[in-house]
């Protein structure tokens, strides 16, 4: 009777060391929705697009951290994050907005995003918005681009057509039913490499002028509550892979595309 009741001891001990470890690791697993954005960021990429591979190596930096990637179409990575379902949601654009809901950390990455349109059809200098009032203006749902695009297309200013992704804006472009459309300048030839043949690749061009050079960030649900803690630990390993030189080196490999499988 004696040796039953030490081996059921013994056995609550090994259980209960075996829920620890899992309870531990589960705590240090940040799970992290995003969306496609080749070649920032995607599931079809080596290390899931350069964006991916900066957070999760700026993560191995700041501790025993691992991360998990579940891929959704942007709108839907945002509320689910903004609800508490993830610890955060990469890679967004600063808006004053989001503050409330979100953390922002050191940028992840930087782009001008730029008005593509086909040389057929080009865009002359512009200064201001309203100078594209005769456009119609192609824009992927769930983008930020800038609070002053989406004010003046839902006051009817400038007319902008959406579409759930970037490719259909694009193909839209191609069939002429909208004559620029705004993307980041790395995102959008690496798009147009991966998705249309060279054919009628090099029927595109864009304008120089940026709508907005801005940085994404990796966004922390104000939900968790140890959000604070991980934005700190993730700002100190993004210091740190700047330091190796590593941060350069890694852009310099996605303009190479290395980021290819």
């Amino acid at each position: 009777m004696k040796m039953g009741y030490q081996l059921f001891n013994r056995w609550c001990v090994v259980l209960l060391s075996v829920s620890f470890s899992i309870t531990s690791l589960a705590e240090n697993t940040v799970l992290i929705a995003t969306g496609e954005y080749q070649p920032w960021a995607s599931d079809s990429l080596k290390h899931k697009g350069f964006v991916s591979h900066v957070i999760d190596e700026a993560f191995k930096r700041a501790g025993d951290y691992k991360v998990e990637f579940k891929f959704l179409p942007w709108k839907r990575a945002y509320e689910s994050a903004k609800k508490g379902d993830f610890q955060a949601t990469s890679f967004w654009f600063h808006s004053a907005d989001r503050e409330k809901d979100f953390i922002y950390s050191e940028p992840v990455m930087s782009e001008k995003t730029v008005f593509f349109h086909l040389k057929t059809n080009p865009l002359k200098a512009w200064n201001e918005l309203t100078d594209l009032s005769d456009k119609t203006i192609g824009a992927t749902i769930g983008y930020t681009y800038t609070k002053e695009f989406w004010g003046l297309a839902k006051s009817g200013k400038l007319n902008v057509q959406t579409a759930s992704a970037d490719d259909k804006n694009f193909k839209k472009l191609f069939a002429s039913r909208i004559d620029v459309f705004p993307m980041g300048t790395v995102a959008g030839f690496g798009l147009l490499a991966e998705k249309f043949d060279k054919s009628v690749v090099h029927l595109v061009d864009f304008n120089p002028k940026p709508l907005v050079e801005a940085k994404g960030h990796l966004l922390f649900s104000r939900k968790h509550a140890g959000s604070e803690q991980l934005v700190k630990d993730f700002n100190k390993g993004i210091k740190q892979l700047q330091r190796e030189g590593l941060l350069d080196k890694w852009r310099e490999d996605l303009l190479a595309g290395a980021y290819k499988q």
